[in-house]
């Protein structure tokens, strides 16, 4: 049965995060628990709601008996947590027990056998391929926070990864927005696939912004994996057909005024606009004139606002509204310090873009003006 012993600092943090691959909501109670096992020098823990996540990761253990047992995760993290720095011993007995010791604390937790805890099959016969931690990571926060939460459609609660010979496309929507970034990686076979975003912001969490240690990316038919240092996020494909987003883009030659704007004078503008917007759907009035960019908003209740910011128009005056968490989430994630919003009519979508490079898109939709 299981015997090891590991570092209390480690266990803690792996516990943390493996953690978050239980759902609580699994009928099978056994899948409610972290899977643990120890074998060639690791301590490894396996958590999954058997849909869109699994977490798998290992720490470093001195090893006296191999063996496996799955334990409550809401109990293993509470004392991984408690427990006094140092080393930790974890054994399990016959009976499906783990104690665990470290210092004064002693623990003894009942367990369910591990043959009981099913796990996602392996991702094989996949396209594989790598990006640095600090491009997936911009590549994610750019994309998913525009994927849908209504999991009465699943398609839209997805990222669409698109690979080519040439070029790696995310895309997301929930169908008011949608946020497109392409980027330079060649693989041999084209592959396309919708990845669960309860997953990928799980990579999330995990990955370094400033860090260029590649994170392995293995995709099947019905799965995906991402191998991050010595943590793996795997989850299943979502099934079915992405919109077809090429379509819902405006072409540039309808897209005949623009808006350039400094960044964070914009957010700073439309987060003091929200105080007043949120009664009202968040909606802001944008007008452009030669002064610059004029933001309003109006609430029966709450009252009136108006905003100055200075912006370089190209083309006629428009007026036209828009959710303004909408554009508070690009200008968070565009990474720029001037945006440019392109816009035709005041009822067709909106194009927000960094002014500085050309491979992120963000589509919008307008609201009505009322």
């Amino acid at each position: 049965m299981l015997s090891a012993k590991c570092s209390q600092a480690e266990l803690y943090n792996v516990v943390q995060t493996v953690g978050r691959g239980v759902s609580g909501r699994s009928t099978q109670p056994v899948q409610n628990n972290i899977y643990l096992s120890s074998q060639d020098d690791t301590l490894r823990l396996v958590a999954t709601d058997l849909e869109y996540l699994s977490i798998d990761a290992t720490i470093p253990a001195i090893v006296s008996d191999e063996g496996a047992i799955t334990v409550p995760a809401r109990y293993l993290t509470q004392i991984a947590a408690s427990l006094p720095g140092g080393e930790v011993e974890l054994v399990a007995d016959k009976a499906d027990n783990l104690a665990i010791s470290c210092g004064s604390a002693n623990y003894d937790i009942r367990g369910v056998s591990a043959d009981d805890f099913q796990m996602l099959p392996e991702v094989v016969d996949a396209t594989e391929f790598s990006l640095p931690q600090s491009q997936l990571s911009e590549l994610l926060r750019q994309t998913a926070f525009a994927a849908s939460d209504d999991e009465t459609r699943p398609i839209l609660t997805g990222v669409l990864f698109s690979l080519d010979d040439s070029q790696l496309r995310l895309v997301a929507t929930d169908t008011y927005r949608l946020a497109l970034r392409t980027s330079e990686n060649a693989v041999d076979q084209a592959q396309e696939a919708i990845v669960s975003v309860k997953a990928l912001n799980e990579v999330l969490r995990i990955l370094d912004d400033e860090a260029d240690e590649p994170v392995q990316i293995a995709i099947s038919d019905h799965l995906v994996s991402f191998q991050v240092g010595s943590i793996k996020v795997e989850s299943r494909l979502i099934e079915g057909e992405f919109p077809n987003y090429e379509k819902v883009i405006p072409q540039e030659d309808q897209l005949d005024k623009k808006i350039t704007v400094n960044t964070a004078k914009l957010e700073s503008a439309l987060r003091r606009a929200l105080i007043v917007a949120r009664e009202d759907a968040n909606r802001v009035v944008f007008h452009t004139s030669e002064e610059g960019l004029r933001i309003t908003a109006d609430s029966p209740d709450v009252g009136h606002v108006e905003e100055w910011v200075p912006a370089k128009l190209e083309g006629e005056a428009i007026e036209t509204a828009f959710n303004a968490g909408y554009i508070l989430d690009v200008l968070e994630a565009a990474g720029s310090e001037e945006v440019r919003i392109a816009l035709s009519r005041p009822l067709e979508p909106g194009v927000v873009q960094p002014v500085d490079r050309d491979d992120y898109t963000y589509v919008v939709m307008p609201m009505q003006i009322m």
